[in-house]
């Protein structure tokens, strides 16, 4: 009787020896499983992290190339078929922009009008019919015919001439073999003689081609080669007066704003 409560007692241990085991193992396959849920779990969002910020980058590179070009002006060319006080209406014969009738409307501190042929400031008043070339800014109406202000109008083109060139200076001149070479912002690239003939707008300063560094706004006439003959630096770029006169205004708005929320009640 004894000898089988023994027996009882040695196999109900040894069952409980079993489970114990049968359970730790399964607390440790239960461990591994759970390890190697959140490896999984951390690299896939590691992953995911990886493929967000690749995916920002790619549209922080898209929108600085669409910034970029959405800052080159639009070049147009065609008629002039009527001049007013402050517009010029123009038949755009160019496939860029709105084709056919458009209206030019004139801003005397941000829009330039030049001679085609001298390279000197024209007014309204001294452009006559005929050809022109215009660069035009951002905006434009949706009314008809559209309107919009230019940066730079072309006139007085003569029928076996060209007009000049509009560009902006996208780094400084590069020298080599007796020529300088000119990148502009709108990707066209200028191939220019050392001894070209060069000259400021509305102004009598003496200017060299060491002016024409990075962010310069110039005209440039080339000849049959694609040289430049001539040079016309301008002061600034057109159209940033606008845009700096606007900042101004709203900073001095903001500003009294301010003052008048700070300022104390009277009694």
């Amino acid at each position: 009787m004894k000898l089988r409560k023994l027996i009882c007692i040695l196999g109900l241990g040894t069952v409980l020896m079993l489970a114990a085991a049968c359970g730790g193992k399964k607390t440790s396959q239960d461990q591994q499983t759970q390890d190697s849920t959140v490896v999984q779990e951390d690299t896939e969002e590691q992953e995911n992290e990886n493929t967000d910020a690749a995916a920002e980058e790619n549209a922080s590179q898209e929108d600085s190339a669409e910034e970029a070009a959405s800052s080159v002006p639009a070049r147009i060319y065609g008629t002039i078929t009527e001049v007013g006080e402050d517009t010029i209406t123009v038949d755009n014969q160019s496939d860029v922009s709105s084709s056919g009738e458009i209206i030019l409307t004139i801003d005397p501190e941000n829009t330039i009008l030049v001679d085609a042929q001298t390279g000197l400031p024209m007014t309204l008043a001294d452009i006559e019919k005929g050809s022109f070339e215009a660069y035009l800014g951002p905006a434009m109406t949706m009314s008809l015919p559209p309107q919009t202000t230019p940066y730079v109008v072309v006139a007085n083109i003569p029928e076996d001439g060209a007009a000049p060139q509009y560009a902006v200076a996208a780094g400084d001149l590069v020298q080599e073999d007796g020529f300088y070479t000119l990148e502009a912002t709108d990707g066209r690239t200028y191939t220019i003689p050392e001894d070209v003939e060069i000259s400021p707008f509305r102004t009598r300063n003496i200017v060299t081609l060491a002016d024409l560094t990075a962010g310069r706004a110039a005209l440039i006439w080339l000849d049959e080669n694609e040289t430049a003959v001539k040079i016309v630096l301008l002061e600034g770029v057109p159209g940033e007066n606008a845009s700096q006169a606007a900042g101004t205004e709203e900073k001095n708005a903001g500003a009294a704003e301010t003052d008048a929320q700070t300022e104390p009640l009277q009694e």
